[in-house]
């Protein structure tokens, strides 16, 4: 495929290049978007065209071009009908492609909804992937030394966790058990910041744990007739403690010595620099201002999404409302860690969740006494986060104008965001 039509390596580049570079929050050697998932295509056309329609659909968006429908149409023709296939076939037929196919569908449409003909929501992908998983015996005893699988399971729990805290009408997280610390073969990985992530290994089991709590108390917390969230609930005492000995481990998660990445920030190659294309600076891998850059925003990353899970937990958990103390702290701190990110850089593009958890709530009165508050406006500070979110649709996030969309809806009405959503993937 790739030696026969040039335009087909032309993508292949490009996904290499680009696409894979704004999948993740840090950029260096071991982007498994740049070395395992390209070795596992170019041994399975099923995979090796959905890679190339993913580059399609990515390059056409950041250059403002109609997407390739006929040629993405045949790239994908035998996709779905070899999954179905593989689906129907005993659990230990179903090959690691066959779940590499399910899981890449279900991002392809998060960041470009509507690519194929036939729609099919990331929910629907997400759930095929989560049976083939289940056939599979499961994540639990998934080892780091076997990249292939370890890079599955991360990006389908990426996926699943922050797919089940997107909205009520969400399924639940496969299980937190996957990313139990406990079964972690070295704890000193367990508390390195995960650059395919932007978070620890010991907090992707606090905030599925989370995620399992939240999906727990929904059904009492929110009204299913009214759509309205029973503002005067609070959670059984089982649940308090539970919350209450997730928020110590959160805490302790929060205030652990982290390493960085040890590998090197990726450069594109080729003549087209990052700064032409929109997706992040052209600095040289060696320089050490970058990798003073990279560890910073690594760190302030990992920080706002343990601000964030606070935040999750608090309101939909124990059910605080917005103007409590405890969540306008968190949101303040996620705020504090946005400021230490890049505009345009890889970071920047996986703070989606931290930014729209704290944009939808947020609330000025509970900042007039803290002294950088008063520096800047509750309009200026949404219009910052807003302005943020804008810019990543830019580089070809088409998930992030849902999100935006859903948070001026919140600013607009005074709504709870949860009231509101409708199928928007906040990731």
């Amino acid at each position: 495929m790739l030696l026969e039509n040039p335009i087909n390596l032309l993508y292949f580049h490009h996904f290499l290049n680009h696409t894979a570079r704004i999948l993740v929050p840090h950029d260096c050697d071991q982007n498994a978007f740049r070395t395992v998932l390209p070795q596992m295509a170019v041994k399975d056309p099923n995979l090796l065209s959905l890679l190339l329609a993913f580059s399609a659909s990515h390059r056409s968006r950041l250059l403002s071009h109609a997407e390739p429908r006929t040629r993405i149409a045949e790239w994908v023709q035998d996709v779905f009908p070899n999954l179905r296939q593989a689906l129907a076939s005993e659990p230990e037929n179903i090959t690691t492609a066959n779940l590499t196919t399910a899981i890449m569908l279900a991002s392809l449409e998060i960041i470009a909804p509507n690519t194929f003909e036939v729609t099919i929501s990331w929910q629907n992908h997400l759930q095929v992937a989560r049976q083939m998983i289940v056939g599979r015996g499961g994540l639990a005893k998934v080892s780091r030394k076997d990249k292939v699988a370890y890079f599955l399971s991360r990006w389908f729990a990426y996926l699943d966790v922050l797919g089940s805290l997107s909205g009520r009408k969400n399924d639940w997280p496969l299980s937190s058990a996957y990313w139990s610390h406990e079964s972690v073969e070295d704890e000193e990985e367990d508390l390195q910041i995960d650059c395919f992530l932007g978070f620890t290994g010991r907090f992707n089991g606090i905030l599925a744990r989370i995620a399992e709590l939240a999906k727990r108390v929904e059904p009492l917390r929110i009204d299913a007739e009214s759509n309205e969230i029973r503002e005067q609930w609070r959670p059984d005492a089982d649940i308090v403690e539970e919350a209450a000995a997730l928020k110590e481990e959160l805490e302790r998660s929060m205030n652990g010595v982290y390493r960085g990445c040890s590998f090197h920030h990726h450069a594109p190659s080729g003549s087209t620099c990052a700064a032409e294309t929109g997706l992040g600076s052209a600095v040289p891998p060696d320089s050490e201002a970058e990798d003073a850059w990279d560890a910073l925003e690594l760190h302030a990353t990992n920080m706002a999404f343990h601000w964030a899970g606070l935040v999750h937990l608090n309101r939909r958990v124990l059910n605080l409302p917005s103007s409590d103390p405890a969540v306008q702290d968190a949101v303040r701190e996620i705020v504090g860690q946005l400021y230490k990110v890049r505009r345009g850089g890889n970071a920047e593009a996986c703070l989606v969740f931290p930014m729209f958890t704290a944009g939808v709530e947020m609330r000025w009165e509970q900042w007039e006494d803290i002294p950088v508050a008063k520096m800047k406006r509750l309009e200026e500070l949404r219009e910052m986060i807003a302005e943020r979110l804008a810019a990543l649709e830019g580089v070809g996030m088409g998930q992030v104008n849902r999100a935006r969309t859903l948070m001026q809806k919140v600013w607009d009405t005074g709504r709870p965001w949860e009231t509101l959503s409708s199928g928007e993937f906040f990731g």
